[in-house]
C-alpha cells in the first residue's frame, strides 16, 4: 500500500472514530496535518505535486461549504474532506465528495428506518430533527470514511462508471 492510501485511511479512520464518539473531529487531524500532506505531495510529485494538493484541499473545502452554511453539517466535516482532497488532489476530492453523499444517503436511510418517529417527523415537517441535539445527528465523517474507501476501492476506475458502463 502506497504511503498516501495510508495516510488517506488513517485521516478517515481517525476522524470517524472522533466524529462517533465526540461529534467533533479535531483540528490536529485535519487542519495540522496539512503540512505533512504537502510535503508528501512535494517529495512524490514536485510542484504538480503542491499545485494538485492545494486544489484538492480547496476542493473539499468548497463542495461542502454550502451544506456547512446551512447547517447540514459540522466545520470539521468540510476541514477533513479538504485534508482528504489534498492527499488526492482535486478529482480524487470529487469522487470521495460522490462516494460519501451516496454513503450518506444510504446511512441516513438506515438511521429513518431505525427511528421510525423520525420518519413520521420528515414526512410530516419535511424537518429531520425537531430539535439540534449534537448527539441526535448522524456523524457524517462516518460516511466520509466509507467513501474514503469506496475511492480506495475502486480508485481510477471510478464507480459511477463501472454502475453506468457495465
Amino acid at each position: 500500500m502506497l504511503p498516501e492510501t495510508i495516510l488517506l485511511l488513517l485521516i478517515a479512520a481517525i476522524g470517524a472514530i472522533y466524529d462517533w464518539r465526540t461529534r467533533k473531529i479535531p483540528n490536529w487531524l485535519t487542519v495540522y496535518s496539512l503540512p505533512v500532506i504537502f510535503l508528501l505531495n512535494i517529495v512524490h510529485a514536485g510542484l504538480w505535486g503542491f499545485v494538485n494538493s492545494l486544489l484538492g484541499l480547496l476542493a473539499g473545502l468548497a463542495l461542502l461549504f454550502i451544506p456547512y452554511i446551512i447547517g447540514g453539517m459540522g466545520a470539521g466535516d468540510v476541514k477533513l474532506l479538504g485534508s482528504l482532497g489534498a492527499i488526492v488532489g482535486y478529482k480524487g476530492a470529487i469522487l470521495i465528495f460522490f462516494y460519501t453523499a451516496l454513503c450518506g444517503l444510504v446511512l441516513g436511510i438506515i438511521w429513518l428506518i431505525f427511528n421510525p418517529g423520525r420518519l413520521k417527523f420528515l414526512i410530516t415537517t419535511g424537518q429531520i430533527l425537531p430539535t439540534v441535539d449534537k448527539n441526535q445527528k448522524i456523524p457524517y465523517g462516518i460516511a466520509i470514511l466509507m467513501g474514503t474507501i469506496l475511492y480506495i476501492t475502486f480508485g481510477a476506475n471510478n464507480l459511477f462508471n463501472i454502475i453506468i458502463w457495465q
